[in-house]
């Protein structure tokens, strides 16, 4: 196996997450907003060097086999409403309401995707436009200051015919070709509302994501990477950039935690597992059930109802680098978020907000010399003038007890937000594993799962880049469907079209379809919710919702060990340091590094583990185990 690179790029952080087969290396670089390329390069050089004792960037791509990448860019560009504006060709009588797509996004939105009234254009029985129509019709909207059109009508047909007429009148070739997308080639949904904003999102992300990723995919050619550059899609599969809708980048670091979760369900026999990642900017929750997720039919991104299958997650405002205030006499953290710049007032990159990660370094936890591997050097100084200006004089408390209050109320948080999802999934807390990861996840997880009533946790080895990890179960795919048609007969013409389709794209990516694994399913939409049933030569799909052909081709994976385990082993501190504790108590207590871990060894909390990247507070109440996969397993103490 050639080494396997897998890159997250987050709000904050990019991370990365390297394996040569033998050992895993990984880094951590700050996110660069105004050129998400040089972030990029910088995590792989710093990766090069931690895998080979020196920076060679180049070395390490033309020994990569493979490299999955996630980016942030389009999750951000929708919440930052720094994507392209587009046009909106509809149906004549459908300029005001746009089919009711006021039910399925807000305002705001709106308004930034589509800052100009749609034009209308009248559509024939059979489908048919006519050319004087047409052609007044795309004058209008080149007027404007959008650069996309989305051609967005109720026919199929129809969309077919103002295309052809788009490429005979303004030809590809020409400098005033027109950029533009129908919205029954980019998804099949029978709702013309969800249909049409799907692919008003997807033209909206489309030249910011088109511009990053090709050039990303350039920087990796250039310095020799031998196969295509592969993304990591909210779907949980990865695919090549010119095989990718940009929509689909949407939520892509986060779904690969999720996908690492899902494996680490099965690594460890959890049937109801709790992900809570906690990143610089955001903390999200999940729920694996049954070693599952739940996939919601139309997920939503931002305000707006999509055509797209999503995960379950949600998403709080709570981060390392969230903004810490007093409003009305009560603490509030966030959504507001320094990120990487400036960052938290600790940086000393010119932030002056009170921030979580200000919190932490006031209450002991972490060591303001070896933040990031000692690339990143804190200021205790400049955290307590900020806790002390934004939290301690409003509420007249000293900075060191605004620095804990803080960290309560972020813990109290983070548990009902975690509680709310173990309910919606029908469990209980009593039965749930909390997966803490993220920068900041392992710091409060003994916190966090306390507040939520949870008495396990696990805290992967690889806890800092874990969602980087996670895109490593990903394979290489893609999946189509359909609204399930009435007919057996047209039944079999559609799925022998999906799977044209597959074959196509499959090749596209250098794979032949014999060597992939190819499923078509039935699937259902039961509470707004997908449960696929395999359908076979012989069987029937019944009476599904929609017709389902993926074609997969798996990827080499990391590799996890199957946790056994007998009477823990007591573990060798490796120094101590002063805590404060939220109670108010202040103790010092014992530090291991975390590779002076052994599988099978432990210790009681109050404890805290703490190296170049994972920092884990084991509370009072709490203990410690190291399991056969080097991760930490935490257990309230009876």
């Amino acid at each position: 196996m050639g080494i396997l690179v897998n890159i997250d790029n987050g709000g904050t952080f990019t991370d990365v997450c390297v394996t040569d087969g033998e050992r895993i290396v990984h880094a951590k670089t700050p996110t660069t907003p105004h050129d998400l390329t040089q972030c990029f390069v910088d995590g792989l050089r710093t990766a090069s060097d931690r895998l080979y004792g020196e920076e060679d960037t180049a070395r390490l791509l033309r020994e990569t086999e493979y490299l999955r990448y996630s980016t942030t860019s389009g999750t951000n560009a929708v919440v930052e409403r720094k994507g392209a504006p587009v046009a909106l060709l509809v149906d004549s009588g459908a300029e005001e309401d746009v089919y009711g797509i006021a039910n399925l996004v807000d305002a705001s939105l709106w308004q930034a995707l589509v800052p100009h009234s749609p034009v209308g254009i009248t559509v024939g029985a059979d489908g048919s436009v006519g050319l004087a129509e047409f052609t007044t019709a795309i004058n209008e909207l080149l007027a404007t200051s959008t650069s996309r059109i989305v051609i967005a009508l109720r026919s199929a047909a129809a969309e077919r015919a103002i295309k052809n007429l788009l490429l005979e009148r303004y030809p590809r070739h020409l400098l005033g070709a027109v950029p533009f997308t129908l919205s029954h080639e980019l998804v099949h949904d029978v709702d013309d509302a969800r249909r049409v904003l799907t692919a008003v999102l997807n033209s909206y992300l489309h030249p910011g994501m088109e511009h990053f990723l090709y050039g990303a995919e350039k920087a990796c050619r250039e310095n020799g990477l031998p196969r295509p550059l592969l993304i990591f899609r909210n779907d949980g599969d990865s695919a090549r950039v010119a095989k990718t809708t940009a929509l689909k980048t949407w939520g892509s670091g986060p779904r690969g935690g999720l996908e690492g979760s899902v494996a680490y369900a099965s690594l460890y026999g959890a049937d109801v597992l709790v992900g809570v990642d906690v990143g610089g900017t955001t903390t999200d929750v999940s729920v694996v059930v049954d070693k599952a997720l739940t996939v919601h039919a139309h997920g939503r991104v931002d305000s707006a109802q999509t055509s797209l299958p999503i995960p379950d997650l949600s998403s709080i405002g709570l981060g390392g680098s969230s903004v810490v205030q007093v409003v009305n006499g009560q603490i509030q953290i966030g959504p507001r978020s320094v990120g990487a710049a400036p960052g938290p007032a600790s940086f000393g990159r010119g932030g002056t907000d009170a921030t979580v990660t200000d919190a932490l370094l006031l209450a002991g936890v972490l060591d303001p010399d070896n933040y990031l591997g000692g690339d990143l050097k804190l200021d205790p100084a400049r955290a307590e003038r900020a806790l002390l200006t934004h939290v301690g004089e409003p509420l007249s408390l000293s900075a060191q007890a605004a620095a804990l209050a803080v960290l309560r109320v972020f813990e109290e948080q983070a548990g009902a937000a975690v509680k709310e999802m173990i309910s919606a999934a029908g469990r209980e807390p009593g039965e749930a594993t909390l997966l803490a990861f993220g920068g900041a996840g392992p710091v409060l997880a003994s916190g966090i799962a306390r507040a939520a009533g949870i008495a396990r946790v696990i805290v992967p080895h690889l806890s800092a880049v874990f969602s980087a990890f996670g895109i490593g179960f990903s394979g290489l795919a893609h999946e189509y469907s359909v609204p399930m048609p009435g007919v057996d007969v047209e039944v079999k013409a559609a799925r022998d079209d999906l799977l044209t389709r597959a074959r196509r794209d499959m090749f596209g990516e250098g794979v032949s379809i014999d060597e992939c694994t190819v499923e078509t399913r039935g699937r259902f939409i039961v509470d707004g919710v997908l449960r696929d049933e395999t359908w076979t030569d012989g069987s029937s799909p019944g009476q599904a919702d929609q017709l389902v052909v993926r074609a997969w081709y798996p990827l080499p994976t990391f590799e996890l060990v199957a946790d056994e385990h007998g009477t823990v082993q007591p573990a060798a501190a490796d120094g101590s340091r002063r805590i404060h504790f939220a109670d108010g108590n202040e103790q010092e207590i014992a530090v291991y590094r975390p590779e002076n871990l052994e599988p099978g060894q432990g210790a009681a909390g109050p404890a805290l583990v703490a190296g170049d990247y994972l920092t884990c507070l084991i509370e009072p109440g709490w203990g410690f185990r190291v399991s056969s996969n080097s991760d930490l397993i935490l257990e309230a103490q009876q």
